[in-house]
């Protein structure tokens, strides 16, 4: 049986990134969905024979990752499928039949499609091709992968095709040379639109990074390459932002070797102290009470002290002080509250 995985993550060949450059927004966002959900199967064998027949996209669960009313999601679902099931892509295999050569195919992308109305569910098939390019099946070449919640926010068809284009080369975060015209064709721009580059670049490639770098997990820019004064492409650098969670990590661990710091320090300030010699009952008494007052030592062993009762924490600092080689480690805070050694100490 395949084994499911909960994720959001799709995972897709760069041939589906190239073919999915023609369709809608509504289209796009229904593929993440469902791709999403191919991506939580994986196999072993890479046999498709355990995957279900169909797969269900929610219309509540669409209008919560896009921001839309119930209705609207469920419109856009069928709307989406509907167009979905008359489009195709192509794609290249090694021919079985002629080794040497690459053979070009067509392929739907799905293969049968349906609504349970009342549920507010639409239901795909996706097609062997499809499936043997996207998800945990992928058979070799090279592949695209991000989170669904981090490509949700994009309203601009344009800031999509060039979320997915970075997400190509999320390894290094370069994505080499590309021409004008090429870009242009990717964002399936008409030659009648945008035709100075002021205009591409003010309505089309502008927006789009903007989109990115303030809604998604990635910080894009780019750089014109010219040729004179004419720009004939665009070279794209991008990183990833650093999340809540990664800057809680970093200061947990700046806050750790912090304290690691400080206990070094303490045990090398420690070794250079004379040892405290025994004391009398009335000493430890007297500095039980001042040392559990002390902030340093308040705050150094905070683990044995927050939440105890008062006579606890007495107890505790008692017992260490009326052992020999413990007390040393209370050298340091018996010094604080006034703690001072014998005569003879003093003179040796």
């Amino acid at each position: 049986m395949a084994k499911k995985k909960n994720s959001d993550m799709v995972i897709k060949s760069n041939t589906l990134v190239s073919a999915s450059y023609h369709l809608s927004l509504s289209e796009i966002r229904l593929l993440d969905i469902a791709l999403a959900e191919l991506s939580e199967y994986e196999s072993e064998e890479k046999h498709l024979t355990t995957l279900p027949d169909f797969i269900e996209i929610r219309a509540d669960e669409y209008a919560r990752l896009y921001n839309v009313t119930l209705q609207q999601a469920y419109t856009a679902l069928r709307e989406a499928s509907e167009q979905l099931f008359t489009r195709y892509f192509r794609y290249e295999v090694q021919s079985e039949s002629y080794p040497s050569f690459t053979e070009e195919r067509k392929a739907r992308w799905v293969g049968e499609i349906g609504y349970v109305k009342d549920e507010g569910v639409v239901t795909l098939s996706f097609t062997k091709a499809l499936v043997a390019l996207a998800g945990r099946f992928k058979i070799g070449g090279k592949f695209t992968r991000y989170h669904v919640e981090q490509k949700a926010p994009l309203t601009s068809i344009y800031a999509h095709r060039l979320y997915e284009m970075m997400m190509s080369w999320r390894k290094t975060g370069d994505v080499p040379y590309i021409g004008y015209s090429e870009l242009r064709q990717r964002f399936e721009i008409e030659s009648t639109e945008y035709k100075r580059m002021s205009n591409f670049k003010s309505r089309v490639l502008d927006p789009s990074l903007k989109q990115i770098n303030d809604l998604t997990d990635i910080k894009v820019s780019y750089t014109q390459e010219k040729k004179g004064r004419k720009i004939i492409g665009f070279t794209f650098k991008f990183k990833f932002k650093e999340t809540a969670k990664k800057k809680e990590e970093k200061r947990v661990r700046e806050q750790t070797d912090q304290r690691v710091r400080e206990q070094t320090d303490q045990q090398q300030e420690q070794k250079k102290l004379r040892k405290i010699p025994s004391l009398s009952d009335e000493q430890i008494n007297m500095f039980c009470f001042k040392i559990m007052k002390n902030y340093d030592f308040i705050r150094d062993y905070s683990n044995q002290t927050v939440g105890k009762s008062t006579d606890e924490v007495y107890n505790f600092i008692e017992a260490i002080l009326r052992d020999d080689d413990k007390r040393q480690d209370l050298t340091r805070y018996l010094l604080l509250v006034g703690y001072e050694y014998p005569e003879r100490l003093k003179k040796s």
